[in-house]
């Protein structure tokens, strides 16, 4: 078993709809693989640093999946490609899952006091 980190972006000019049937096929795609999608991370909406297939803005979406085999994401990386609307896909083994941390999730931030050099708090 192989976790993969995989980003698409997203044509900006997509609806919500057209979107989620996006990411959806690609769900689906995995599903009929025998792969696992364990999250997926709407990144929301950015501006690109330089144009990409005359976009300037794009959403960001990562998918974080476990596949069985090496062509299994072979060929979901090969089906990304051809969609028509996704600009860019990067796709990235890595050796154990980590699953980004949410909001409100975990441990309370907690308040540190200051430190002086005569080990004082402030």
């Amino acid at each position: 078993m192989a976790f993969y980190e995989c980003v698409f972006l997203i044509k900006s000019n997509l609806s919500d709809e057209d979107i989620a049937a996006v990411l959806g096929k690609f769900q689906n795609l995995v599903a009929s693989r025998e792969g696992t999608v364990h999250h997926v991370q709407k990144m929301g909406k950015r501006r690109l640093s330089y144009e990409l297939k005359k976009e300037r803005r794009a959403e960001y979406v990562v998918f974080f999946v476990e596949f069985q085999k090496s062509e299994d994401v072979a060929e979901f990386d090969r089906q990304a490609r051809l969609d028509e609307r996704i600009i860019k896909t990067m796709v990235v083994r890595k050796a154990k899952l980590v699953l980004p941390v949410t909001e409100g999730a975990g441990e309370e931030k907690s308040d540190h006091s200051k430190v002086t050099k005569e080990g004082e708090a402030v």
